[in-house]
């Protein structure tokens, strides 16, 4: 699909000066505390919206695809009006992730979109903010599909196309236990067997839309 830069000036775009000044503050408590990562995280309070996306989202989803290069996995970029045919197709799924600690808030930093047909289920599109890389909320957004999926009594297949920097996503869906079934134009094409799907942390708080 073509490459196009952001139309919109989105909430998240004006806060973002905000953001990053949050930003400064966490690394600093991060390079000052002793003890192991998981302690860390859950003195930071996370909580994890995930929620299917509205069509007051379709701005933030749109920049998002544009702006994320390094943790999208298949690079794939969509306007607001593909968005929005998703968001309302009864073959899709569109899922957005919103996190906010004891700081203040991270914004709109996932995005999900899958599409359902009867036996299985393909994640399309996964990508994550580069600003939360090393909070491990895309590993929680891909169990919470994953869970998902499960519960629909469907297979789970993700497609991911390298593009020289999303390297860590590919390693998420290795780690999360997916495996490659077969290539199709430079896409990779990973199933899981859901057999087993790993619980959510806790040091995080996750609510979904459901």
């Amino acid at each position: 699909m073509p490459e196009f830069n952001p139309r919109f000036i989105t909430d998240d775009s004006r806060l973002r000066r905000r953001m990053y000044l949050d930003d400064v503050k966490r690394s600093r408590l991060e390079e000052e505390f002793v003890g192991p990562k998981e302690e860390f995280l859950a003195s930071l309070g996370m909580k994890l919206n995930i929620f299917r996306a509205a069509d007051e989202d379709l701005r933030r989803a749109e920049e998002l695809t544009v702006r994320t290069n390094q943790l999208n996995a298949t690079g794939y970029t969509y306007s607001y009006e593909e968005l929005d045919r998703f968001r309302r197709s009864d073959r899709h799924e569109l899922l957005m992730a919103r996190l906010q600690d004891r700081f203040g808030s991270y914004g709109h930093i996932g995005l999900a979109l899958i599409e359902k047909d009867a036996s299985v289920w393909t994640i399309k599109l996964l990508l994550m903010s580069c600003r939360v890389m090393s909070r491990g909320v895309g590993s929680i957004m891909l169990n919470y599909i994953m869970q998902l999926a499960k519960r629909n009594n469907t297979r789970l297949r993700a497609e991911f196309l390298p593009n020289g920097k999303n390297r860590m996503m590919e390693i998420m869906y290795r780690f999360a236990g997916f495996e490659n079934i077969y290539e199709l134009g430079g896409i990779s094409v990973l199933e899981h067997s859901l057999k087993q799907v790993q619980n959510i942390p806790d040091y995080v708080e996750v609510k979904t839309g459901e």
